[in-house]
């Protein structure tokens, strides 16, 4: 190899390389510009709900359905589940598992448009969130004819998007609600007898 070649190489590979690094960043930074804010994500989804509902007292058929979707969209339901079983998730099968989690994900998309006061405020305050790596808290307080809910929305990242993996409402945890109902049904009878008694209370629901 002659020697101009050789230094016609050595100059291109360290541009070459830099470019690369350039591409690389230019990708990360198209990436972190794309994700949605955790506020954002909730401002979005309460817009989108409200437009949905506007001043109806009750939704039915495909609408309700496209409500459920939206309300729920960024839902970690696993861990939801696993939160709201507590100490009986670590005791299951993981196909005990998966069949827990998708009979309660189908009960909360369920019992989130039974009450749809809750998404037809008259204001909505947005406080600032609580960020902390890779976990974040958003609260929300709602006014309604002289009444005042207020939401806290626990958020964590998966895949590089921000999920609810519980809810505060008024202070009192969403999760633990339920995990307490659970355990005193488990310690009455048995986890088989109250994953049947969800099943039912799906059924009834349809």
């Amino acid at each position: 190899m002659k020697e101009s070649e050789m230094q016609f190489k050595d100059k291109t590979l360290p541009l070459i390389t830099l470019i690369l690094i350039l591409i690389q960043s230019f990708q990360v930074s198209a990436i972190v510009a794309l994700e949605e804010s955790p506020l954002d994500i909730i401002k979005n989804r309460n817009k989108t709900v409200e437009e949905i509902i506007g001043d109806k007292d009750e939704i039915k058929g495909e609408t309700k359905e496209r409500l459920k979707d939206v309300i729920n969209s960024f839902m970690d339901f696993n861990e939801f589940s696993r939160l709201a079983l507590g100490k009986y998730w670590k005791e299951r099968t993981e196909q005990e598992k998966k069949d827990f989690a998708n009979v309660f994900q189908k009960l909360i998309r369920n019992s989130s448009v039974k009450k749809l006061e809750i998404y037809q405020a008259d204001s909505v305050v947005y406080e600032e969130p609580e960020i902390n790596g890779s976990k974040a808290k958003v609260t929300t307080i709602a006014y309604k004819k002289r009444k005042e809910f207020e939401i806290t929305y626990k958020m964590h990242k998966v895949d590089n998007e921000w999920k609810t993996y519980d809810m505060e409402i008024d202070g009192v945890s969403t999760a633990r609600n339920y995990r307490d109902s659970f355990y005193k049904q488990i310690a009455k009878t048995s986890y088989k007898e109250m994953y049947d008694k969800l099943v039912k209370r799906l059924e009834s629901d349809k």
